[in-house]
């Protein structure tokens, strides 16, 4: 039987590898997508890195930052376009490299595979940012989770001091990082949750206790004496409203800034934090780190019923047209969880 297992791993890794040249999208300018994408047929990889694992991309999700590098918005590599993009993705390992301990071919899973251009049908990445593919969830939804919810995730946990019996205000409950941390702040023991949100039958599906619609209500109002400020959406109002919801003793998480000219902005942020070290409140921005430890924290919070995905309408084909569409959407800001490219069909 072990003979067999082995035949039937190595039968399908071949079907599915077994292919001249692979699909892949390219950044290839500093634009708006629907000029900047383009598809690429590319050639198998031919070596592995020891500490890599191979493969083959089943769904891609979008995240904020996934535009802003394509637009310019923020530029943080410096390999020369035109190059791969993408972040989250789920699939199934295909080769490993010699010094990986975890991982085996014919293995689900999922990864935050930013920096790795994981938009393709193939792609390599650090064993390090691979996990587990939760039991029971599909490829679709598994590649919502990571970037988001790991961002989620650390920022209560890690940068927000996030404990049992906190109350926690969530600014932007309903886009990709907002829906997972209502779910993620009520696993970790929160006494109550608010958000900021259109979507008051959503979020409140997600756990949420209270719904401020900003269209007709400012959170300053009507939230006090939180601990920890979430804010996923950005811009100077949210700073001064943060401000009067959070105890003295509060501290205000950031992922996003200010919104304005990158030197502006990291003026304010580093001003912001210099004085949080003397006065109230904490301040704290950050970036994800992707790592297998905390994919496997939220995997066992998915498989105990704790963190769910959330889709935003039918999954892109992993077209031109497809690709750009899905760009297009995720540009508009207002999505009830994430969207997904369905890469193997």
């Amino acid at each position: 039987r072990i003979r067999e297992r082995k035949f039937t791993l190595s039968f399908f890794c071949f079907i599915m590898t077994d292919k001249s040249t692979f699909k892949k999208v390219l950044h290839t300018a500093f634009a708006d997508p629907s000029t900047a994408l383009s598809f690429s047929n590319q050639k198998p990889y031919t070596e592995l890195d020891p500490t890599f694992v191979k493969i083959q991309v089943s769904a891609a999700s979008l995240n904020p930052i996934d535009y802003k590098l394509v637009t310019g918005a923020l530029k943080f590599s410096k390999k020369p376009l035109p190059r791969g993009l993408g972040s989250d993705i789920s699939g199934v390992v295909t080769e490993v490299g010699s010094e990986c301990k975890r991982l085996k071919v014919g293995d689900e899973i999922y990864s935050d595979a930013i920096g790795f251009s994981p938009l393709s049908e193939v792609c390599v990445v650090p064993e390090s940012k691979v996990s587990l593919k939760p039991a029971g969830m599909s490829f679709n939804e598994a590649a919502t989770i990571p970037l988001a919810a790991l961002t989620a995730l650390q920022a209560l946990r890690n940068k927000g001091g996030m404990k049992e019996g906190m109350k926690v205000a969530i600014f932007g409950g309903s886009g990709g990082v907002g829906s997972f941390a209502i779910q993620i702040a009520k696993a970790l023991g929160a006494a109550e949750v608010a958000t900021t949100s259109t979507n008051e039958d959503f979020c409140k599906g997600l756990g949420a206790d209270i719904v401020v619609n900003y269209k007709t209500d400012n959170a300053g109002d009507k939230l006090k004496d939180f601990d920890i400020v979430f804010d996923t959406v950005g811009g100077i109002d949210h700073w001064m409203m943060g401000k009067k919801i959070l105890k003295s003793t509060g501290t205000y998480v950031s992922i996003v800034g200010d919104g304005v000219a990158m030197g502006k902005m990291i003026g304010r942020v580093m001003w912001r934090k210099f004085k949080s070290n003397f006065f109230s409140p904490g301040y704290q921005i950050f970036f994800t780190d992707s790592n297998h430890t905390d994919l496997d924290f939220l995997s066992s919070l998915i498989e105990q019923g704790k963190l769910k995905a959330t889709i935003d309408g039918d999954a892109f084909a992993f077209d031109e047209a497809g690709v750009k569409a899905a760009f297009k959407k995720q540009m508009g800001g207002r999505n009830k969880g994430k969207l997904v490219i369905a890469v193997a069909t």
